[in-house]
């Protein structure tokens, strides 16, 4: 049981950390949903609404909203 208590001491400071640290996949797909609703604001309709739904649901699917950006 002695041995147990240092390694809790390096533990505990990590799991307050993951709300503020996306994943890369998670900060990637944030970011190219907002690059995506700013081409729809400009006139871009090529496709974009399309991508826009398929990232959103990826988006939602892995659990990204949970993640402070």
């Amino acid at each position: 049981m002695r041995r147990f208590w240092p390694l809790l001491g390096l533990l505990l400071p990590l799991t307050g950390t993951s709300k503020d640290h996306p994943t890369a996949e998670c900060n990637w797909l944030y970011q190219r949903i907002a690059a995506l609703e700013k081409a729809i604001q400009q006139g871009d309709k090529l496709g974009t609404r399309e991508e826009l739904a398929k990232r959103k649901k990826e988006f939602k699917a892995k659990a990204c909203s949970q993640y402070d950006y």
